[in-house]
């Protein structure tokens, strides 16, 4: 699967929320609001949290849950902050993107050719199938 990328986006392994976030995903879908949120997204590998800039997110929440940040070298592997218009802030081993949709290193290549397939379509296709009732710009799920 494949999450879209919003303006500034905090991006979150759920192998770590799994591991080490106090009371583990149901916990983490309820402190961020992930079922009912607008912007807030999930996958079957990522969590992502959603705002306008950078400094909006609490760190120091991901942190006292128990997810790892170096303060000295400004970097984590369970996460990292991806603005839409200049790239990570720091790089993980775990997580892509091509500015449109960021995915896992896991993400199959079916899931991956729609994400091509997404990111490839003008405006105004994505706008005449918005009209249609189909919004392109969200997280991709391939239905089994």
């Amino acid at each position: 699967m494949a999450v879209y990328v919003d303006l500034c986006n905090l991006i979150i392994d759920k192998r770590a929320i799994t591991e080490k976030y106090d009371g583990g995903l149901a916990q983490f879908r309820v402190d961020y609001n992930i079922p009912t949120s607008e912007v807030n997204q999930e996958d079957d590998e990522l969590f992502l949290l959603a705002k306008m800039n950078a400094d909006e997110f609490d760190l120091n929440a991901l942190i006292a849950k128990g997810l790892h940040f170096d303060n000295d070298k400004y970097q984590s592997n369970d996460f990292s902050i991806l603005p839409r218009y200049s790239g990570f802030l720091w790089e993980t081993d775990w997580v892509q993107h091509n500015g449109v949709f960021a995915w896992h290193i896991n993400t199959s290549q079916e899931v991956l050719a729609k994400v091509n397939e997404i990111s490839n379509l003008t405006v105004d296709v994505i706008l005449e199938e918005i009209e249609k009732g189909n919004i392109l710009l969200k997280t991709i799920r391939i239905e089994e």
